[in-house]
């Protein structure tokens, strides 16, 4: 009998639903689910962020930032508006403010501003965790990004639905003079080890402190983020979101518009010839002419490199013997020397043959993030080309080559 009541426990465990499992941990949570749904409620947002990475690879980067945030449930991208304006102090490569809204994104660098629509450029706005596809996927990488209400709220949200982190309330403490509501996450598997700390304002419940640690072998990040200043829920003038309210003059003198270059599906690839690791040979792409080629650039210092790294093993797996298809790592940036490579390849136990010293390849095939994959057919010409990763990408990348490897 008590066997019996196990399994059907069990199963009625299993067959919930994301909203019945965010319903009965809410519950259990029920503080911290509050926290989120304020964030989520919040229609504009304003904070000084006081930003400072860490990781065992790159050292220290310390930035400072004013964001601003609106709500704008019309807006195609996401239905928020975002401008992230770096302090003086800490501008790098000129790059004074990041901005998106009206369906463009907009990167001060060099004295200009340059501007990219997403009507022109669709595949880098593409996201798709949002209902309609788009979000501002083409700078998604900013940390900044990470640590604004929606991006809080979401994080909270699945942390409560994941039952493999466990969450823990600390004692209330003080931030800058003001009584905080403190919580600790932390996910630990096989690979990796992460452990998330966020701090409250305890009457208003708007984030003051946040950060995120992530260990994965030898290799560490954190993220420290502090915020002051904070206002939300305040009234923006309708024109703020606006090129003349944001840029002033700036832009009508200096706006360059550039394009970001990219293979077209359908070209020959460029040609190249690499050194395998740990190993005295290079291996050319002529070489290869008559076999699918998988090229995934890749990075030791990138966290979602480090999740591709499965997804490559996977593949190695399933197509392991087959010998019309080539599945190579390629490490393309100066900061991945043989030595940080082959310790990152150790700890990460990667399969896939490895190519480094690639810096002149990646120019080539204009890889601007990590991971990036491009598919290569055997006769030379792109077939398939995506940057990032996710379980959907992974899942385009599986069904092309299951598709054309019969």
């Amino acid at each position: 009998m008590k066997k019996i009541i196990v399994i059907l426990l069990l199963s009625a465990i299993c067959g919930m639903t994301n909203g019945q499992l965010l319903t009965r941990n809410a519950n259990k949570y029920a503080q911290l689910k509050i926290i989120a749904d304020k964030l989520n409620t919040i229609t504009s947002y304003q904070s000084d962020c006081d930003l400072v990475i860490t990781s065992s690879e790159q050292g220290t980067l310390h930035s400072a930032s004013t964001l601003i945030v609106q709500k704008v449930p019309t807006d195609t991208l996401c239905g928020f508006y975002y401008y992230f304006k770096t302090d003086e102090q800490y501008k790098k490569n000129n790059n004074d403010f990041i901005a998106f809204f009206n369906n463009a994104f907009y990167l001060s660098k060099n004295n200009a501003i340059n501007k990219y629509t997403l009507f022109d450029y669709p595949k880098r706005f593409k996201d798709t965790k949002f209902d309609n596809g788009y979000s501002p996927a083409i700078h998604r990488s900013s940390l900044y990004f990470t640590v604004t209400p929606k991006e809080l709220s979401e994080f909270i949200d699945k942390s409560i639905i994941d039952n493999e982190k466990i969450i823990e309330q600390k004692p209330d403490t003080l931030i800058g003079g003001k009584n905080c509501i403190k919580y600790v996450i932390k996910a630990s598997k096989l690979a990796y080890l992460l452990s998330t700390e966020l701090c409250f304002e305890k009457e208003q419940l708007f984030p003051l402190y946040y950060r995120h640690k992530l260990i994965s072998g030898m290799s560490s990040q954190s993220v420290i983020a502090t915020f002051s200043n904070t206002k939300v829920d305040f009234q923006l003038p309708a024109s703020y979101f606006s090129e003349e309210s944001l840029f002033g003059r700036k832009l009508e003198k200096n706006t360059k518009e550039i394009k970001y270059k990219q293979l077209k599906i359908g070209e020959v690839a460029p040609d190249w010839e690499l050194p395998i690791l740990g190993k005295m040979i290079k291996l050319s792409s002529k070489e290869l002419l008559g076999k699918y080629i998988m090229l995934e650039f890749t990075g030791t210092w990138c966290p979602h490199c480090w999740d591709a790294v499965k997804m490559m093993n996977r593949l190695e797996n399933e197509f392991n013997g087959n010998n019309k298809l080539s599945i190579l790592s390629v490490f393309s940036t100066d900061i991945d020397n043989e030595e940080k490579i082959t310790k990152f390849a150790n700890e990460q136990k990667i399969k896939s043959t490895i190519l480094h010293s690639a810096k002149t390849v990646g120019d080539k095939y204009y890889v601007v993030g990590y991971p990036s994959f491009f598919i290569i057919d055997p006769t030379g010409k792109l077939v398939l080309t995506i940057a990032g990763y996710s379980q959907d990408i992974e899942n385009e990348i599986a069904n092309y080559l299951k598709d054309n490897l019969k």
